[in-house]
């Protein structure tokens, strides 16, 4: 199978391996469609984050800080400095089992993240998942962005207390990148601009290697005393919020129509730097606004980034009309979710919680907007003034909003200084990889990853393990359980053992197999299916003794931890059962998730905490 379109490829590597890899492209290429499309089909455990609360709620995730509950002080990758984030770090039970179930992580807006901040989250999932050893705690990392758009927010007195341990602020110089760097796959086809000469001139700011024909067509688009008219939906790109805020109001003051304000419903919790808009927002007929998140009917009436004018409007209507279109859009308000992730104790999956809502009308005024929060949208018409730019990557955000090089006014001329990409950012781009290696990975990685959930399936030391100390933490409270407890666990334990010790055999058995160049796979499929008879019996057999515990304790803490131990290992062992008695026909990833999806736990209900005394008699330490 030949995965030339790295779209197919990325959505391939995400899917059936569990290879981390770095999504980029140039600005325009399907980067936010490949994580909406990625999160609505996957069968995976996934967690969205990003590095801002509006970057966070646009992609349907949380903020970075808040998933992995981390320090707003930065981070140095020392044994000491790991030892105290993770001692220091207050997160709940729930949080942890959701860090436990995670298989994939997708870090949005990754040019925005700081290295230090990256090896933070690498330090917290190894601690956390009790995998030390592997990178992240052997989650699947999917990072996405553009480096040449923005940059990591390094404020000089924090980079300087951890600067001395990286080359430079870009995730990529984080010590867990360089020693384990994730495959970097590019989408190349742009969807946004059809023009290739603008394209061109786009490649060349995006490289720092502007030339004369391209510097000659960008001054051609010069014009400093430029000022639309009232009929033209030019929006003004700024450098800072400052000067898009005085824009907007110097505008808003000059319509003579009634203002109207209307003000966000905020349910829940939603904290104030999230907000996709502003809580109150003013408004006059004639205001030109723009619509900030696309539309939820069909068929879909306007999009995030569309541009009109408000035509009708009173304290309950908006219309606003748009260029192009023969019909008024009557706009009402849309909600926005924040977020987080629980696991459901019955199926072991990761669901997301709202936790809050931000209602709003979806408009905000569009005479100006700052480059950074135009990053993602799409404009007919703008007037750029980059003359201010402070940090590398914002000229050509700006300048690839844009669909056309005549769409473009510059208030400013473009010069070299304001184009600057740093040598970092060039020299990481240049690791991308050729089609042929990509191909190559891709089967490597799908095959590898194939055996290992097979493997996976027919391990049962973490449930052993879990039934030894399940059986450790109720003799230390022996005294407090009826007599029979102790020995039932015992048993437990016993049975365990037997599956775990075959299960070991098992799996050196299938290594054998698929080790061999040419894999006989009719005799696969042979052995899969007489195990998955041995083991699902077996397992029963457990679930059933399980379902027998006689224990019974007159406190409630030792109550709750045996009550919990317990089930775990009842979910664990059912889980397993289900799984391999529904793949071992057709073993494939695919099916493997599928399978695990459609699992719902068996009744299980038991309660070892009895008002009645224990009868059992007290072991003395004396003689």
């Amino acid at each position: 199978m030949n995965f030339s379109d790295p779209y197919k490829s990325a959505m391939e590597f995400a899917t059936n391996t569990d290879r981390n890899i770095f999504i980029t492209g140039k600005a325009g290429t399907g980067k936010t469609t490949f994580l909406r499309n990625f999160r609505k089909q996957t069968n995976k455990q996934i967690a969205i984050v990003a590095p801002t609360g509006v970057a966070a709620i646009n992609a349907g995730g949380t903020t970075i800080h808040s998933f992995f509950q981390l320090p707003i002080t930065p981070f140095k990758p020392t044994p000491e400095w790991q030892s105290q984030l993770i001692s220091q770090i207050k997160m709940s039970k729930t949080r942890r089992n959701v860090i436990r179930e995670l298989e994939v992580l997708i870090i949005d807006e990754i040019s925005m993240v700081r290295a230090d901040v990256l090896d933070a989250i690498d330090a917290v999932l190894r601690a956390i998942r009790h995998r030390r050893n592997e990178p992240f705690g052997g989650v699947q990392v999917i990072l996405i962005g553009d480096m040449h758009q923005l940059s990591p927010v390094a404020k000089t007195n924090e980079w300087s207390l951890v600067s001395d341990y990286y080359k430079s602020a870009y995730f990529f110089d984080s010590h867990v990148i360089q020693k384990h760097p994730p495959l970097y796959l590019e989408f190349d086809k742009i969807y946004r601009q059809s023009d290739n000469q603008f394209i061109k001139v786009l490649n060349e700011v995006r490289n720092n290697s502007l030339s004369t024909e391209g510097a000659n067509l960008l001054k051609s688009r010069y014009n400093p005393n430029f000022t639309p008219t009232a009929d033209d939906h030019y929006i003004t790109l700024t450098t800072h919020n400052y000067s898009a805020d005085n824009i907007n109001r110097i505008e808003l003051d000059k319509l003579t129509t009634p203002i109207h304000e209307f003000h966000a419903r905020v349910n829940g919790t939603f904290p104030e730097n999230a907000f996709p808009i502003e809580e109150a927002l003013e408004l006059k007929e004639g205001a030109k606004v723009m619509f900030i998140k696309n539309d939820t009917e069909i068929p879909r009436r306007f999009y995030n980034g569309k541009i009109g004018v408000v035509s009708y409007i009173n304290d309950d209507i908006i219309t606003v009309e748009c260029p192009g279109d023969d019909y008024e859009i009557t706009v009402s308000t849309l909600k926005w979710e924040n977020i987080r992730y629980n696991t459901n104790k019955e199926t072991n999956t990761i669901e997301e919680e709202i936790i809050g809502t931000f209602e709003q009308v979806p408009l905000r005024l569009a005479w100006a907007i700052t480059i950074h929060k135009s990053q993602g949208l799409t404009f007919e018409k703008a007037v750029i003034d980059a003359d201010k730019a402070f940090s590398p990557g914002q000229v050509y955000v700006a300048l690839s909003r844009c669909r056309s090089i005549e769409g473009i006014v510059l208030k400013s001329l473009i010069s070299p200084q304001s184009i600057s990409v740093d040598k970092q950012v060039i020299e990481f781009s240049s690791s991308k990889p050729d089609e042929a290696f990509i191909n190559h990975e891709l089967e490597r990685a799908r095959n590898e990853f194939k055996i290992s959930m097979l493997l996976h399936l027919y391990d049962f030391n973490q449930i052993y393990s879990t039934a030894k100390s399940w059986y450790r933490a109720t003799e230390g409270e022996e005294s407090s359980f009826n007599e029979e407890t102790l020995p039932f666990i015992k048993e437990i334990n016993k049975q365990l053992e037997h599956i775990n010790e075959i299960g070991d055999k098992f799996r050196n058995q299938l290594k054998k197999i698929v080790s061999k160049e040419d894999v006989d796979k009719e005799y696969l499929s042979d052995r899969l299916n007489s195990s998955s008879t041995y083991f699902a019996e077996k397992l029963e057999i457990l679930m059933s003794s399980l379902k027998k515990s006689p224990a019974t304790t007159d406190s409630k803490t030792n109550a709750k931890i045996y009550d919990e131990a317990i089930s775990l290992i009842y979910t664990e062992v059912a889980l397993k059962k289900h799984i391999i008695s529904t793949t071992y026909h057709d073993f494939s990833v695919e099916l493997y998730y599928q399978s695990r999806n459609k699992f719902n736990m068996p009744d299980f209900n038991v309660k070892s905490y009895s008002r009645a005394k224990t009868s059992v008699q007290l072991k003395s330490n004396h003689p």
